[in-house]
């Protein structure tokens, strides 16, 4: 059993260029300026974003507020034996999830329009900054790499955006007011329940260490592999003409499977 749990995590070593590997970790430090020129962008958009971070508390604030009156609806009502007032709760529930429902809309799609309008500007700005630069530099750079810059990157980008922003500040307002209505109903039981965080948490790390590494390679992958299919097929009359297929077949498998091992 052990072996079948560990066996998604053995994967063969990549080689990775320790010249590449440093200028990649440099790149990494940046975080802060990464950071900063992606609020720049949503800056433009900050009257929306504020109203989707409120509708963010609300529905983490009614989700909280369901399940806490649904218990004390079953203490009350059903070990009660007693059907008097139900009404009202049901109705409170009623109002509840509604309120919960419409939040969720509002902030998915006020937040969709923030990270679309985002990515536009992105795209727009970057496929300007191509046609400015030297001729030498498109010698330099493979043309499929480019591309997979312009979409997938910036795609990333935007799912990012989309999903990452919310679930944040939703996890985290969830897991304060959960604790809180735990620490309310039972101390003790809290406390007991609290103690798998740390398990979690060093889990988590475990695992993040090893997949970071595969999904920067997955990416330095994708886009050889863009950038080769690019070239591949643009230059396909010459390839036919010097009978190359089977190299540029073998050559493609061969990036074909790093990627698919990365």
């Amino acid at each position: 059993m052990l072996k079948d749990i560990r066996k998604p995590f053995q994967y063969p070593k990549l080689p990775i260029d320790k010249k590449e590997g440093a200028k990649k970790r440099a790149k990494a430090k940046d975080t802060k300026g990464t950071l900063r020129r992606i609020w720049s962008y949503l800056a433009e958009r900050k009257g929306l974003l504020i109203l989707v971070m409120l509708m963010v508390v609300i529905s983490a604030i009614f989700g909280l507020l369901g399940p806490f009156v649904i218990g004390k609806a079953i203490d009350h009502f059903i070990v009660g034996r007693t059907v008097s007032g139900l009404i009202p709760v049901l109705l409170l529930l009623l109002v509840i999830y509604i309120i919960q429902s419409l939040s969720l809309w509002f902030q998915n799609y006020w937040m969709i329009t923030i990270s679309q309008g985002t990515v536009f500007r992105m795209r727009s700005e970057l496929f300007t900054h191509l046609h400015e630069l030297p001729i030498p530099f498109f010698d330099k750079q493979r043309h499929g790499e480019l591309m997979s810059r312009v979409t997938n990157d910036i795609e990333n980008v935007s799912s990012t955006l989309n999903t990452s922003v919310i679930q944040i500040l939703s996890s985290v307002i969830t897991f304060v007011g959960t604790v809180a209505v735990m620490l309310y109903m039972s101390p003790l039981l809290t406390v007991i329940t609290l103690t798998i965080i740390p398990v979690m948490a060093v889990s988590l790390k475990w695992i993040t260490n090893r997949t970071g590494k595969l999904f920067k390679e997955q990416q330095k992958n994708l886009g050889e592999l863009n950038g080769y299919i690019e070239e591949s097929v643009s230059g396909a009359k010459v390839i036919k003409a010097y009978s190359r297929e089977k190299q540029i077949t073998a050559e493609f498998l061969e990036k074909n499977a790093a990627l698919k091992t990365s």
